[in-house]
């Protein structure tokens, strides 16, 4: 695979690369690892189907967390559960 592309709206260069990348979803936050195609210097960047796959991973996660966060509101808090 090439290690660079060419943006198709700003026809700047971009580079495959692995960054840090903060995913927040109903006051739940992550930091994961995204592949992707990024600029040498800024935050624009490009990602293929299978880069992806990361953020969809994330985006379980968080929802699994609201989920548990929501329904041990519904059970009153800080109860054990048996």
């Amino acid at each position: 695979m090439e290690n660079t592309i060419i943006h198709p709206e700003t026809g700047e260069k971009l580079y495959r690369d692995v960054r840090p990348n903060e995913f927040k979803y109903k006051g739940e936050s992550i930091t994961m690892n995204m592949p992707g195609w990024y600029q040498i210097n800024g935050d624009d960047a490009i990602f293929s189907q299978e880069d992806m796959l990361i953020h969809d991973k994330a985006l379980r996660i968080l929802k699994e967390r609201v989920k548990s966060r929501e329904k041990n509101i519904e059970l009153g808090g800080n109860m054990a559960l048996a």
